[in-house]
């Protein structure tokens, strides 16, 4: 009877640690998810620090506006 009780145990044991592997996998997916927004949200400051700092390499054509550049 010990080894039914020692079995059991384990298949219990199996069961808590598949279901705490589950919960970290839900858990780093929602962390990857969060990670990614916010690399598109660090991205989008970047370009617009750069855009407002004139290092974006854009320059304006002469044209009929601005001919004394």
């Amino acid at each position: 009877m010990s080894a039914i009780k020692d079995a059991i145990a384990a298949m219990k044991e199996v069961l808590l640690l598949t279901d705490k592997v589950e919960r970290a996998g839900t858990l780093l997916s929602d962390v990857s998810r969060e990670l990614r927004e916010h690399d598109r949200r660090l991205t989008r400051l970047e370009t617009l620090v750069e855009f407002r700092s004139g290092r974006a390499g854009i320059r304006e054509l002469p044209g009929p506006d601005n001919d004394d550049r």
